[in-house]
């Protein structure tokens, strides 16, 4: 069993590519795996992601409504979270990130609730969560997670085998199709571990 966290930014363009590198990864091997998907925000993660999508060409026409929009896709996946489970989050942010991977000035106001009315949800029931103290809680718990594993670069994809050694690989920015298979294949020919669940970041091996 593998125990996989990854840290994104809501609407990151190179997140979205990491998302579905890991997809196809996991589902040419076929493993066992407990996954956590952990959006996080930031204005220097936002700048980032500004950075990145300039150099791939795209021009953002409104940065405000870039920023406002990342920030609402946080807070929309909690509170999907909350109301409809984590599968469900996960899938909204995933279409969301679709989307507008691209091209970012394909969004538009009504995007949101065109996605989540697509995945059968009540986007006012949503709304409304949103302004529950739970939204805060949770993102904080998240933000708490990702300082004590020391992640510092979005996205980020942290590798534990729980059925190897309790040394963690994390891996910055977006991972090869074939070293991700690598990764997972030797892996799995670790030694039993003297540990399971969450994993100390001294414990982490950067790659």
């Amino acid at each position: 069993m593998f125990e996989i966290f990854l840290f994104v930014n809501p609407i990151g363009v190179h997140c979205y590519n990491t998302e579905v590198a890991l997809k196809e990864a996991l589902s040419e091997l076929n493993i066992d795996i407990c996954f956590h998907f952990i959006p996080i925000n930031s204005a220097e993660i936002i700048k980032g992601d500004l950075i990145r999508r300039k150099k791939m060409g795209q021009k953002i026409n409104d940065i405000p409504q870039f920023t406002m929009v990342s920030y609402q896709a946080l807070r929309a996946f909690h509170a999907i979270r909350f109301t409809y489970g984590q599968k469900k989050a996960r899938t909204y942010l995933f279409n969301l990130q679709k989307a507008i991977s691209a091209d970012f000035n394909d969004y538009s106001e009504n995007l949101p609730q065109e996605i989540a009315e697509k995945l059968n949800m009540n986007f006012a029931k949503i709304r409304d969560a949103k302004v529950s103290h739970y939204i805060d809680d949770s993102i904080k718990r998240d933000q708490d997670l990702a300082e004590k594993l020391n992640v510092h670069n979005i996205p980020t994809t942290i590798i534990y085998n729980q059925s190897g050694n309790y040394n963690g690989i994390l891996l910055e920015g977006i991972v090869a199709h074939d070293k991700l298979i690598d990764i997972f294949k030797n892996s799995a020919n670790q030694p039993q571990p003297k540990q399971t669940k969450y994993f100390a970041s001294s414990h982490l091996r950067l790659i």
